[in-house]
């Protein structure tokens, strides 16, 4: 097994298909329904666009010349996450894991203010953040067809002339503003929703993306928003529901979605109010 090494471009599908066998093993340890695999495009707008904003944080181990086990850390104004951190089930419980969160954690300083990680409910996962020092947030999902859901009258379409809103709105509810990941989400089916000088949301299939919010009102209206574009044929998701995100759970059961424990969100340092906020899974 080789030692971590920097992440490359050429890398990036390799990642993809490693990260999926990881999540698929691990839905299967859990008994979960099956997933269907990412769109590898999109898989790989979010990969590449984080080793070229994020080349320190970025790291892979090999087996046999495949990667055996992938980090990627980034680092937003002082605001450090953990993006992706997966070993392949054929390699587990060997301290691969161990070694790249600690290559992670290097990066920036593991968060020179704050930190997060956004954590599955894989055992293993939670043990090691909470060793590392990080405050666990245990947090729900929302899933299913949204039903009888209207499009709150506040809430309009954004678009490139919405950055600046966008920035104001991490700054006050985070510390840190998203910049160019949010049209790195765009570019992967994203759709940006806004309720004027208060919040933001992006969307798409599969549901939420990211949400931040000054108030709790706009929040629960973007969600609405959300909801009320999915297809009626799909589930759809909200995700990383913590005890601090309470007003999401209304619009959800509205809905008609259910609601089930899905893992935590781990936090160090400051990381500002986080709240109305509902995290990317890929751009924290």
């Amino acid at each position: 097994m080789s030692a971590p090494r920097p992440m490359r471009t050429d890398d990036a599908l390799a990642v993809h298909e490693l990260a999926f066998r990881s999540f698929t093993d691990l839905g299967e340890r859990l008994h979960e329904p099956p997933q269907p695999a990412p769109r590898p495009d999109h898989a790989l707008i979010r990969i590449n666009q984080l080793i070229e904003r994020d080349p320190g944080g970025a790291w892979v181990t090999e087996r046999d010349g495949q990667p055996a086990g992938a980090a990627i850390a980034i680092d937003r104004d002082g605001l450090w996450g953990l993006s992706l951190l997966v070993v392949d089930p054929a390699h587990q419980s060997a301290g691969l894991g161990r070694e790249l969160l600690a290559c992670s954690l290097s990066y920036a300083g593991g968060g020179r203010r704050g930190a997060v990680i956004l954590a599955s409910p894989d055992a293993r996962a939670l043990r090691a953040y909470a060793r590392a020092g990080f405050a666990p947030h245990p947090c729900l999902q929302a899933s299913g067809r949204p039903q009888g859901v209207e499009r709150p009258a506040g809430v309009r379409d954004g678009g490139a002339a919405d950055r600046a809103l966008t920035e104001r709105v991490d700054l006050a509810v985070r510390g840190a503003a998203h910049g160019s990941d949010i049209e790195a989400l765009l570019r992967a089916d994203g759709r940006l929703l806004v309720v004027e000088e208060r919040g933001y949301a992006v969307v798409g299939p599969g549901g939420v993306r990211l949400l931040a919010a000054l108030d709790e009102t706009a929040a629960a209206d973007l969600v609405r928003a959300a909801l009320a574009a999915a297809p009626t044929d799909e589930d759809v998701h909200v995700e990383w529901i913590t005890a601090r995100q309470g007003w999401a759970i209304g619009p959800v059961l509205e809905a008609g979605l259910s609601l089930a424990s899905e893992g935590a969100v781990f936090v160090r340092g400051d990381v500002g109010p986080f709240r109305p906020y509902l995290p990317s899974g890929a751009y924290l």
